[in-house]
């Protein structure tokens, strides 16, 4: 057996690295969440059906959303239990930066703003598996007092299906670019 030079195994190491964790990179639609209990038995977490974006950038920052569907409500004439139920369950957004631990098969999410004003500053560890243009992230959590472990599912904007993808266009009102 020939053994490579050590700058030689470090030079490929370096550079394979990066690219692996750079495969985040890009847009994410959200396509479904899955829990189960640590031992694989899947669990029926009540709650409204979802939709939302996850944007990973190439030099390290996220931004994650995940609302509730068909959300009607305005603003300015909403009831307090349309918003609390637009924020209660699985809700989340949030913006900051990330790491990638391609060896851990783990990514770190680290807001720097967030609805919840407990994940601010806090380290959030998921596992992720990507298989083409499918990315799952896991995570554990409770749930009546059961410890369950979620998956996330979410698929590139690019290959997502018409009804979900991400409308750039402009809404009517919009000022800006």
């Amino acid at each position: 057996m020939k053994l490579l030079p050590c700058s030689l195994v470090a030079l490929l190491l370096a550079t394979a690295t990066p690219a692996l964790a750079n495969d985040l990179s890009g847009v994410w639609i959200f396509q479904k969440e899955t829990n189960a209990t640590p031992a694989g038995e899947e669990v029926q977490v009540p709650g409204p059906a979802y939709e939302g974006v996850l944007i990973y950038t190439p030099d390290g920052y996220v931004s994650a959303n995940l609302m509730p569907k068909d959300r009607s409500w305005n603003v300015d004439t909403a009831k307090a239990e349309e918003l609390r139920s637009s924020f209660e369950g699985s809700s989340t957004g949030y913006a900051g930066r990330y790491e990638v631990d391609v060896e851990a098969g783990t990514v770190v999410h680290i807001p720097s703003v967030s609805l919840d004003p407990a994940d601010t500053g806090r380290k959030l560890v998921r596992s992720y598996t990507l298989d083409k243009d499918t990315l799952k992230l896991s995570g554990h959590w409770q749930y009546q007092g059961r410890d369950l472990v979620f998956t996330v599912f979410w698929i590139r904007a690019d290959n997502a299906p018409q009804t979900t993808a991400v409308d750039t266009r402009k809404a009517p009102g919009d000022v800006g670019q």
